[in-house]
């Protein structure tokens, strides 16, 4: 009976469990080396590393929240645990995505206008702006994350309900069997109920259903998408034609200085203006591409990522798919699956976001350097000074080498007498 309750094969558990488990455990390292990375050095704290640190948090947590709230409820097919931990189990990982999304949204805006307009309000403002940023979307997060925890809820799914069963001295008596589940569903009364309520409560629940649906949809992944590709696609075309004009005054007082210097043939001056006007150019044209190639990257990873697991809680909840009949250890797999690949977006966001970024680059080879290099080689180094004493050839030139100063005056003072 307990086999039969359970979703998934050992095998199945195993290979899941250390799958997010490597998921989470990445996620933990990547995502506290970049809020480490802002919070030791003043010089990091900028505003748009602000957002990043706001972005790292959120992956954090969710890393941190996915197994014990998200994953390992779902192995049993009851749910065992209280009605308090089903709301909030899926209120506070709901409210992580939410927020994750939004603040890769507001970054891509926010980048666009920081490189096109040049702020001119001071360092400590811009910061300022941003934390208020990042506040109203952890706001934004639990309110659209509030309909789970007001809606999810524990009932019960009967396989047998109001049956009348036969008790101890042939009395009577009526009973109903089945599972324990948290679902988005309508809250059950207990005892006798009219079909036509009970049935108006489930359409009702359905309707409520497929409105969360729709909105998680919608700022999950069509509204981050369409912010990401506009405005990274503008980014790109403003570095583009940025780049055309600087190309082209370079052109320009590069003839003027060609028409300056035509009475002398083969200019060695010209011609060192050009060599280093050619490698300067390449090296722009290479972070021109560069930078291009990331914003692309950020914006087909989060439609790949998050792709699969919005197309099929939309076919589950248009009842497209049903998690019923043959297929529904199928369907129930799959579903798992799409989690598991939008759940990676939490170990690709440190990566694209901060390991890409060359500042962040030299903080993390400075905190390499600093936490783990330093622990590797002191006790070595101590090893080897010790070992480097303690040879009798070593210590005798170090000690005559250390006091040398009081054997010269010694030797003079006798040489004097």
């Amino acid at each position: 009976m307990d086999l039969f309750l359970r979703r998934y094969s050992e095998w199945e558990e195993v290979i899941y469990t250390a799958i997010y488990m490597v998921i989470s455990v990445l996620a933990v390292i990547g995502n506290g080396v970049v809020i480490l990375a802002v919070i030791r050095k003043r010089e990091m704290r900028t505003n748009r590393n602000v957002l990043i640190v706001n972005l790292a948090l959120s992956n954090l947590m969710l890393a941190l929240t996915n197994i014990p709230f998200l994953w390992l409820p779902s192995i049993d097919f009851e749910f065992l645990y209280s009605r308090f931990f089903c709301k909030f189990a899926n209120a506070l990982p709901g409210s992580n995505i939410y927020c994750s999304t939004l603040t890769i949204s507001v970054m891509a805006i926010d980048r666009y206008y920081t490189v096109k307009k040049m702020y001119a309000s001071s360092h400590r403002r811009q910061c300022l702006r941003a934390v208020c940023i990042s506040i109203l979307i952890w706001i934004i997060s639990f309110l659209l994350s509030f309909p789970l925890l007001v809606y999810y809820d524990t009932t019960m799914l009967y396989v047998f309900k109001d049956v009348t069963v036969f008790s101890s001295g042939n009395a009577t008596k009526l009973s109903s069997y089945g599972w324990r589940q948290c679902r988005l569903a309508p809250t059950q009364r207990k005892g006798m109920e009219d079909p036509n309520e009970a049935a108006k409560r489930e359409s009702d629940a359905q309707k409520v259903q497929l409105f969360m649906s729709v909105m998680q949809a919608l700022f999950l992944y069509v509204v981050p998408l369409i912010v990401l590709l506009i405005f990274n696609a503008k980014l790109t075309r403003f570095l583009q034609e940025n780049s055309r004009q600087m190309h082209r005054s370079l052109s320009d007082g590069r003839s003027d200085d060609a028409g300056t210097l035509c009475i002398v043939k083969s200019s060695d001056l010209g011609q060192t203006a050009a060599v280093r006007n050619l490698p300067a150019r390449r090296m722009n044209v290479r972070k021109r591409n560069r930078t291009t190639a990331l914003l692309i990257a950020m914006a087909a990873s989060y439609a790949v990522l998050w792709l699969p697991f919005t197309v099929v809680s939309m076919l589950l909840d248009l009842r497209i798919l049903y998690m019923e009949g043959n297929g529904a250890a199928v369907i129930e797999r799959i579903d798992q699956s799409c989690k598991m690949i939008s759940i990676m977006s939490i170990c690709v966001n440190p990566f694209l976001y901060g390991f890409l970024n060359t500042n962040f680059r030299h903080e993390f080879t400075d905190i390499f350097n600093q936490w783990i290099c330093y622990k590797l080689r002191t006790p070595t180094n101590v090893q080897q000074e010790y070992s480097t004493i303690a040879s009798p050839r070593r210590f005798t030139f170090f000690f005559f080498h250390r006091y040398r100063i009081y054997f010269i005056f010694i030797s003079q003072y006798v040489n004097f007498r």
